[in-house]
């Protein structure tokens, strides 16, 4: 009992950072899910209870613009979505850790070192998709949907991107959960044919859907309120010393 009342504590506040920021909910639960559960128990239902959460998001956005994203973009996502599955099959539950440590980690560094460097620049309202065409968008596409696979953490390479291509922040979020949606799929589609997705699984993403829900429609309702440039920070410095307890967690 106490076990799932903390699973559920956790994916509440991650849904509720989620609605704030429009990404983060699979990065921000799984180093504290894993202290709780296993990282190959978490992964799984995390995938689940993403496509719900992106979906979500989406319908609750009063702007729903995306940039148009091309099929190879999306095959290269689902490519790699595959190879990722298939290291989550064979990988140890340490070798889980220490790559969700060092993608955070490298998160971390890139979003601290992007707020201190940032310049005002115009933001663009739409962008060409020609551009989710080149080679550096395609190895983006492969990384999101490895990470996908592998820890269901698609977020960093992709939002990275986002960033430096200047995209309006309400396109910026529509396109983000559009390529989430997609990318859960993928990966539930391959955790189930590799057996992942037990029914612990399906009971503990039912039993915590109406937590998950609420806290993304506060998360919502605060994005059209609340300053956030103080709240990244926080974000970051909590996931930063998050993924190190995951480490430190014994087996």
């Amino acid at each position: 009992m106490k076990e799932d009342l903390l699973v559920g504590i956790v994916l509440f506040s991650s849904a509720l950072i989620h609605g704030l920021v429009g990404f983060a909910f699979a990065i921000t639960a799984l180093p504290l899910l894993s202290l709780v559960k296993s990282v190959k128990f978490s992964v799984p239902l995390l995938s689940l209870l993403s496509f719900v959460v992106n979906l979500a998001t989406f319908l609750l956005m009063k702007e729903k613009e995306v940039t148009k994203i091309p099929l190879r973009f999306l095959g290269a996502i689902f490519f790699g979505v595959i190879i990722g599955v298939y290291g989550f099959k064979i990988a140890s539950e340490l070798t889980l850790r220490i790559l969700l440590f060092i993608a955070i980690l490298s998160y971390f560094i890139w979003e601290v070192g992007h707020h201190f460097s940032r310049k005002e620049e115009p933001y663009i309202q739409q962008i060409n998709p020609e551009v989710f065409k080149s080679g550096k968008a395609l190895g983006v596409a492969f990384i999101v949907g490895f990470l996908g696979g592998i820890l269901y953490t698609p977020g960093p390479p992709i939002v990275i991107y986002f960033s430096l291509l200047r995209l309006k922040k309400d396109i910026f979020k529509a396109t983000l959960q559009l390529i989430f949606m997609i990318t859960a799929l993928f990966t539930i589609i391959n955790h189930t044919l590799q057996g992942n997705i037990t029914k612990e699984t399906l009971y503990l993403f039912f039993i915590n859907l109406p937590i998950v829900l609420l806290g993304l429609y506060l998360g919502q309702r605060l994005y059209m309120r609340l300053s956030t440039k103080a709240f990244y920070y926080l974000v970051n410095i909590f996931l930063l010393i998050s993924a190190v307890l995951l480490l430190l967690k014994n087996n």
